[in-house]
């Protein structure tokens, strides 16, 4: 692999594992599951996604990134998913939720929006700009990973190797808001709106803890299942069809329409 491939797999498995560690910290000190912590269980469980979101999307990879076996769940990434996108799956949402709910809250403080407004609206731009920087620059500028085909006029560098769906940019952002507000969106004792939904719910810590990750896992895959719909039913329409001619990345048949 390259120096960058090399540098966008550590950002996954250290980023994954470091954001776990603190998340299983910061529970074990307060004696209840921590939102930090329930996102990341959230952002894994969905990850599952990202095979049929790439096959929707035209994404491919380069062949020297090593590839989850056959036998992973719609393993329909052209070539094979990447090993690893599970762990990667934190990273890549929780850092901008983290980042959106410190910004969020200032803006709140600042100009006394209100704040769920404050998280949402700040989670939204910080998700879509940090999915333009990660997916459309790091990703498709420079090489670690390509989009085969985008819809007509909705894509920078559209018709070149180098484009990027903007629209992939939006579907993030909105994943990312709700991961925003969640971590944000917190009561005097340091609850989400999961968490303090769970507590009513629960007799003591432990059913609480449970009702809490069954809950966010639920709403992770629904909303990201959500978002990956738009994609798959343009894909199905026939509507994604600009792109390059010529091969990829060099000896790699494209991922046929």
């Amino acid at each position: 692999m390259t120096p960058l491939m090399q540098a966008a797999s550590g950002f996954a498995i250290v980023g994954g594992i470091t954001f776990t560690a603190i998340g299983v910290y910061l529970s074990v000190r307060q004696g209840r599951i921590h939102p930090l912590l329930l996102l990341c269980i959230s952002a894994i469980s969905f990850s599952w996604i990202e095979a049929p979101y790439d096959w929707a999307m035209y994404a491919q990879f380069p062949p020297a990134i090593p590839r989850m076996p056959s036998w992973w769940p719609l393993n329909m990434t052209w070539g094979g998913l990447p090993l690893f996108v599970p762990i990667g799956y934190i990273s890549y949402f929780v850092l901008p939720a983290v980042t959106g709910a410190a910004l969020g809250r200032w803006v709140n403080a600042k100009f006394h929006w209100r704040r769920p407004i404050a998280l949402l609206t700040v989670g939204l731009v910080v998700g879509f700009c940090w999915a333009l920087l990660f997916n459309g620059f790091l990703g498709a500028k420079l090489g670690v990973f390509y989009y085969g085909r985008v819809i007509p006029g909705l894509a920078i560098r559209e018709g070149t190797t180098h484009q990027y769906p903007l629209y992939d940019s939006l579907a993030m952002g909105i994943q990312m808001m709700v991961f925003t507000y969640l971590l944000g969106r917190t009561d005097s004792e340091g609850r989400n709106v999961i968490e303090t939904w769970a507590h009513k719910r629960s007799s003591n810590r432990l059913q609480s803890s449970i009702l809490s990750i069954i809950a966010v896992v639920v709403i992770g895959n629904v909303l990201y299942g959500a978002v990956f719909a738009p994609h798959l039913a343009t894909k199905l329409g026939g509507w994604v069809t600009a792109g390059p001619t010529g091969e990829l990345f060099p000896g790699v048949p494209n991922q046929p329409q």
